[in-house]
């Protein structure tokens, strides 16, 4: 129970921190939408496996991602799981380019049996971020040239209650309950350098949004032998529209640039608090694995979301469909408290591409990313000791738009407590 206890509490702890943290990402494309939407990497163990986890069934190993798969948890144990994130970014045009790095906690996560046949989980992680600070200067022969700069930050985090039921030995069902929480700001001054009789105007818009969202999860076993076993998967999020708040505010300044507000000098248009909805679109996914008992899994997952029928306040917004597909694996050479580290770590590699939800100049952006992992099992215990790499690609340099290049850091714990072990002596 100690592990309990001290799980409880630095899950409370991080919660605070984690909901008090600015994100501070640097993504211009994080401008559009919702922003750069998580779910990519879903915890430090399946990021090194390109992020496959609809068809990911593990007893020591906790998968918000299919919430079915929390009915494969050890009946006997606690698992406590955290993680941080660390991101290296290059930005880069034909002509420029600019280097950056930002890290945050990635997750915060409990699992654990009700019944034996109820598993739940609870946690919190983040749902979409913002960060963006981006100048454009447009030049315009015979008058001023026009600067624009804009500027974002924020998102939405996501606290979640799973739970999933075992039908008999070899089908499981699950839903989480997610509560969606969280404030983005963006902002856009437009200067005119090179006039000091033309003023300029600033605007910015702050959405606050809170409300509960539900998604589902199905996963089926199919015992080859008495070793190796084939795992479906398939998850499903139908439509929701969160609760928002938007306040907005556009005046006329003069002296305003990206660093400060300048002289506000008139009130173009102000909003105090208007309320209204963000459709949140309906989403399918499916997967699968292939595992041999503790040797090797291999998997692959598709998963496709309807981002045409997003829109804020009632205004549909200019996104395209968006699309995932990744496949990975892992390997352990040996599961004995005997053999060395390097027998007894798990190996894992992944590849995953997406088409985002972002068209520009009619190039749907996309990304890509190729992921390395590494586990270390500690001696005496369960806990083990996690890390993820991933090294990718968003974007093109084509037709004056910016290319993201990055590499991905994720190290994660996880702790594997027994919870209801009996004991034979007292």
């Amino acid at each position: 129970m100690k592990i309990f206890r001290s799980g409880i509490l630095l899950f409370i702890l991080l919660s605070g921190i984690g909901l008090s943290a600015q994100t501070s990402i640097n993504s211009p494309y994080s401008r559009f939408g919702l922003g750069d939407l998580h779910g990519k990497n879903v915890n430090t163990a399946l990021s090194g496996m390109g992020g496959i986890s609809i068809g990911v069934s593990d007893p020591t190993m906790i998968n918000p991602a299919n919430p079915a798969s929390y009915g494969a948890l050890d009946s006997a144990s606690f698992i406590f799981e955290v993680g941080i994130f660390a991101d290296f970014t290059t930005l880069k045009t034909t002509t420029l380019s600019e280097s950056g790095y930002y890290s945050s906690l990635a997750y915060i996560m409990m699992g654990f049996p009700i019944t034996r046949w109820w598993r739940s989980s609870l946690g919190l992680l983040p749902f979409s971020k913002v960060g963006y600070d981006v100048d454009i200067v447009v030049e315009v022969e015979g008058f001023s040239n026009v600067e624009n700069s804009i500027e974002g930050d924020g998102g939405l985090n996501q606290v979640y209650w799973g739970n999933a039921f075992k039908i008999g030995n070899n089908l499981r069902l699950g839903f989480n309950a997610t509560y969606l929480f969280g404030e983005a700001r963006r902002r856009s001054v437009i200067n005119f350098p090179d006039s000091v009789f033309i003023f300029g105007t600033s605007s910015e818009a702050r959405t606050r949004g809170s409300d509960f969202i539900f998604d589902y999860g199905i996963q089926y076993d199919i015992h080859i032998n008495t070793k190796q076993k084939l795992t479906l998967g398939l998850i499903y999020a139908n439509t929701f529209y969160l609760k928002a708040t938007r306040s907005y505010l556009a005046t006329t300044v003069f002296g305003a640039d990206d660093e400060s507000i300048g002289v506000i000098l008139d009130t173009i248009a102000y909003d105090p608090e208007e309320k209204g909805t963000i459709t949140l679109p309906d989403r399918l996914g499916f997967g699968f694995t292939y595992t041999n008992a503790d040797s090797w899994l291999i998997g692959a997952d598709f998963e496709w979301q309807n981002w045409k029928r997003f829109e804020g306040f009632g205004v549909l917004d200019s996104l395209e469909n968006a699309w995932r597909f990744a496949v990975g694996g892992q390997y352990t050479p040996k599961h004995t408290s005997l053999s060395s580290l390097f027998t007894r770590m798990t190996y894992r590699i992944g590849f995953r591409y997406e088409n985002s939800y972002i068209n520009i100049s009619n190039h749907q952006i996309n990304e890509f990313g190729i992921s390395f992992g590494l586990n270390f099992p500690l001696r005496k215990t369960r806990t083990t000791l996690d890390l993820g790499i991933e090294v990718g690609k968003m974007g093109t340099t084509k037709d004056k738009l910016i290319q993201e290049n990055f590499i991905n850091f994720t190290f994660g714990v996880a702790i594997d407590e027994h919870w209801f072990h009996k004991r034979k002596y007292q």
